[in-house]
Parts: structure tokens; C-alpha cells; sequence
């Protein structure tokens, strides 16, 4: 009889452990991130005793099996800080204790940025993530601690220079034809360009040559570029000519000739002038021997932004293809020169063929800038007009002329202005200087056995031999949840089941006391027997 005292006991003890827990899942209903616990109860030691019947086994009251941690998830609540991060689905967040170096787990994600930086929770528990690499920006390395520098960003140097123009086709000539030819001969009276033409810039030679009274014409031009030197291209026109005649677009030279009334054997010259890249006077300068002009700002290797003026002039045509040859040159003006001075840094040529189609010198063409105020020298800059450029591949068209995209690589130092989160846990630093720098990943854990993990008190946990060792990876990859940013996750506790919990176990702890008082009065009704 007196085993059913220890039942009783059992009973008292056990239902008291419920409500207890209950109690703590009813304290904790607002705690952000707390998972909810419940207690499971077993039977316990059984007594064999015989009956008529043969053997049977009589209990001996109950116990706390275990108490397991609910770990559905919890309703989200939306905030204005874009470090409350909440995980939808499986995961915890993997935190650094600054005093032992020991990791813990948690998912309440109520993170902040300490004065060194560091992300922490408010216990000062450092997030971990992996840092991402700038130049392939993809995550590198172990997790480690998430910290982000209030330092300006560092700058980046331009790279590259992508620029897609179109160009109008039927523009005005750009050039200059000399009043007078120099030579011996005297059989050319004048050159002028022809009306919608494009005589070839560089130097000419008039070669008359006479053959039984016939009067042959031979035209030769060598190719002279914008920084004055020859291109190695020659160009050639020959014709008949007879005396005191105007040829209009000589042989398709560009080029009205008009010859004298007395022609001879002889060589005449001169040097039609096309770009020009020197700003020393007011009609010879890049402005006035260009067709066209875009400018873009690009940064040196400090930081500091200099502007590069690219201009374009319709050199000449073919007349046998149809083809297009525009000449292109980049100048940097002396206030953004080392040199102090007007500086081509290159030039090259576009082709266009009679659809307007760009067929050659589009390609990326390297060139080295020599940036005025300290930079580094020899700063390499690629131009590239063609489809590489990040917008199209430029064109001729008989519109006017535009520039339908431009973009360059570098840019200045920036102050880190805010820092946003993504739902695959990137965390991105916005700077003043317009740019959003990915940083870090933020790295997730799961467990085989979660709960077997050991609940450390301020919404950590520890990992333990049975809740086996932490999985990595980030969110949204390895069955882990994603990020919900400017998000915290409620307490999974729902009152109204707790409220139930607590009132089965009171009147568990009521009947388990029953049990004890009755007892009692048995043992007295007993003891008075002898009386």
C-alpha cells in the first residue's frame, strides 16, 4: 500500500515539471525566435505480483520522458532595420562568442553593428558568413566573423571604356584643301573637295605623264592618321585628262580637279589636313575637324575622375564596296594630362559597310592614359565600339549623330552609406559613390538530431554529441531556409494550447495529491484496527 505514496509522488513531481514548462513557453510568448518546449511523460519501474490469474504487474507512477523543443516555424514580424533577419524555413544562424571563441546557434535575428563594425546580436555574439571575392563575386573561404569597415571604399580604376555611337553617314566633310599645289608641273590649276564627298587626308602626289598627245592623270595619295603620321595606306586614281577641263569627284577620288589650258609633263603636291588634335589654334582643333564628339568620365588609379573626349570624322568611302571608314581619336585635355598639355592618347578607324553595319574596329583596343595629379602612369584603358561594348555594336545611319550608350568601370572612393540583405543572405554595402559592393554570405547550420541541442539561455544553443555536428551552407542551398530581411521571427508559443497544457497538468497535480490524501486515510483507518 504504501507504493501508491511514491505513484502519487511521481505524479506531483511530473505534472509540476509541465507546468513549469508550460509557465517558461508562456513567459517566453513574445521572445523573438524562441521555440516552443513541451513535456512528454513515461511509465515507470512495474511491480510483478500473482493473482489468481497467474502474474501481473502493477505500476509504480510516472516520469518526465523529455521535454522536446518545437521547432515549427514562427510568424514573421516586418520592421524598418534591414539587419532583422529572419530565416523562412530550416537553419539557425551560426554566432561567435568575442570572450571564448565558441560558436553557437540561434535563430533569433536581431542583429546590429557594433562600433568596430561587427554584426552582432545584442549580447554582442558576432553573425558569421563568408567573404565575397570582388572580382568574381561569388563567396571564398571559411565562415568568418561579418564585419564591415566604416572606412571609405576603395576606389577602382578604369579598365574599361564601352561606347556605342551611331554615326551619320551623309555628314559634312571634315578637311582641308590647300588654295595651291607645290612641284614642278603646272598641268593642275586647282583642287577642291566635291560636294558630299570624302577625299582621303594625307599627302598627294599629281602625276601628268603625255603619251603621243594623250594626257594621262595619276592621282596618289598617302594616308596620314590624327597624330600626323602615315598610315602606310595608299590610295590611287588615274584618268585621262585633256586641258582647261573641270573633273567633278575625280575617278571617285573625292576631288574636283580642274586642269590648264597647257598641259605637260610634271608633279604637283600638297597635303589635304583632316583631324587635327592640338588645340593651339581656334579653327585647327579637334572641335572643328571632327563630325562628332562624346566625352565620358573615368578614374584613375586614386580615385580621381578625369574626363576623355573621344571625336569621330567620316575619313573616306569606297566606291567599289560601299564601305565606310570613320577615324576615331581619344584626347585628353592638359588639365587631366600629366603632361600639362593636349594629349592623343589614340586613335584607330571604324569600317561600315553600305547597311551601316559596323565590320571592323570594334574590337577592344588598348591604350595607355597618363593621368595628371600623382596617379599611376601607363594606366591601360580599353575602348571598344563594337558589340562588346555593353550596349550594341555602333552603326552609320543617315540620322544624326549620338551616342546611344557609354559606360566605363571605375569609380571613386565611397562612404558606406547603408547596407541591405538579400533573401540569399548576401549582405551588400550601398556607397556614396553609387555603388552596391556585395561583402559577405551569411552562412546557415543545420543538425541531423536538433533536438538534442543544448539550450544556453539567451536564444542560444550548443551543439552536443546527440544533436551530431553542424551542416553549412547558405541559405536557400541544403534543404537551409531563405532570408527574410527586415524581418524578426515571432515565438512559435500559441497561449491558448499552452493555457490547456496548464490546466491538464493542475488537475493532474490535483488527482496525484487525491491519490497521496487517500492513502493517508487508508494508513489511518488501518492503524485504528487495533484499536
Amino acid at each position: 500500500m504504501l507504493s501508491s505514496f511514491f505513484s502519487g509522488i511521481s505524479g506531483l513531481v511530473a505534472n509540476s515539471q509541465a507546468i513549469n514548462i508550460a509557465g517558461n513557453n508562456i513567459a517566453n510568448v513574445n521572445t523573438v525566435g524562441y521555440k516552443a518546449s513541451r513535456a512528454t511523460f513515461q511509465d515507470v519501474f512495474y511491480q510483478s505480483i500473482y493473482t489468481s490469474s497467474g502474474s501481473s504487474q502493477v505500476g509504480r507512477g510516472t516520469a518526465l520522458s523529455s521535454v522536446d523543443t518545437l521547432f515549427s516555424q514562427g510568424s514573421f514580424e516586418s520592421t524598418s532595420e534591414p539587419t532583422d533577419l529572419a530565416i523562412g524555413g530550416e537553419g539557425f544562424f551560426i554566432v561567435r562568442s568575442p570572450d571564448t571563441g565558441q560558436l553557437y546557434y540561434t535563430r533569433a535575428g536581431q542583429f546590429r553593428f557594433d562600433k568596430r563594425g561587427y554584426l552582432t546580436t545584442p549580447a554582442g555574439y558576432v553573425l558569421q558568413g563568408r567573404v565575397i571575392d570582388r572580382t568574381t563575386n561569388t563567396p571564398v573561404g571559411v565562415s568568418t566573423d561579418i564585419v564591415i569597415s566604416p572606412e571609405p571604399s576603395e576606389p577602382r580604376a578604369t579598365s574599361y571604356i564601352g561606347m556605342a555611337v551611331n554615326l551619320q553617314s551623309n555628314c559634312q566633310w571634315k578637311g582641308v584643301v590647300p588654295s595651291s599645289l607645290s612641284g614642278s608641273g603646272t598641268s593642275i590649276s586647282s583642287v577642291s573637295p566635291s560636294a558630299g564627298k570624302y577625299p582621303v587626308a594625307g599627302d598627294y602626289t599629281f602625276e601628268v605623264t603625255e603619251n603621243s598627245g594623250t594626257y594621262t592623270l595619276r592621282v596618289t595619295v598617302q594616308r596620314r592618321g590624327p597624330d600626323g603620321n602615315l598610315t602606310g595606306e595608299v590610295f590611287t586614281y588615274e584618268g585621262l585628262i585633256e586641258p582647261n577641263h573641270t573633273y567633278s569627284n575625280f575617278q571617285n577620288s573625292g576631288l574636283d580637279i580642274i586642269t590648264a589650258p597647257n598641259l605637260q609633263e610634271g608633279v604637283q603636291t600638297m597635303t589635304v589636313e583632316g583631324f587635327v588634335y592640338s588645340y593651339e589654334s581656334s579653327t585647327r582643333n579637334p572641335i572643328s575637324t571632327s563630325n562628332y564628339s562624346s566625352s565620358i568620365t573615368v578614374y584613375d588609379s586614386l580615385g580621381q575622375a578625369h574626363v576623355v573626349n573621344v571625336y569621330f570624322r567620316k575619313s573616306h568611302e569606297d566606291a567599289a564596296t560601299g564601305n565606310s571608314t570613320w577615324e576615331w581619336m581619344a584626347v585628353l585635355s592638359a588639365a587631366d594630362s600629366a603632361t600639362n598639355r593636349d594629349t592623343l592618347v589614340g586613335w584607330g578607324n571604324l569600317v561600315f559597310n553600305n547597311r551601316g553595319l559596323l565590320i571592323s574596329g570594334g574590337e577592344p583596343r588598348a591604350l595607355l592614359f597618363n593621368f595628371s595629379q600623382g596617379a599611376l602612369p601607363g594606366q591601360k584603358i580599353e575602348l571598344i565600339f563594337g558589340s562588346k561594348s555593353g550596349g550594341g555594336a555602333s552603326t552609320q545611319y543617315p540620322i544624326a549623330s549620338t551616342t546611344n550608350f557609354q559606360t566605363q568601370d571605375g569609380y571613386p572612393p565611397g562612404v558606406l552609406m547603408n547596407v541591405t540583405v538579400s533573401s540569399e543572405g548576401v549582405i551588400s554595402g550601398h556607397y556614396s559613390n553609387g555603388q552596391i559592393i556585395d561583402l559577405y554570405q551569411i552562412t546557415l547550420a543545420k543538425f541531423n538530431n536538433p533536438q538534442a541541442l543544448y539550450k544556453e539561455g539567451a536564444n542560444l544553443y550548443s551543439e552536443t554529441v546527440e544533436s551530431g555536428p553542424a551542416y553549412t551552407n547558405s541559405p536557400g542551398s541544403g534543404g537551409l531556409g531563405k532570408i527574410n530581411p527586415n524581418s524578426l521571427e515571432q515565438s512559435n508559443v500559441d497561449l491558448a494550447t499552452e493555457f490547456v497544457k496548464l490546466i491538464v497538468a493542475q488537475r493532474g497535480f490535483q488527482a496525484n495529491a487525491r491519490i497521496i490524501t487517500t492513502t493517508d486515510e487508508i494508513l489511518t483507518e488501518l492503524m485504528n484496527i487495533k484499536r
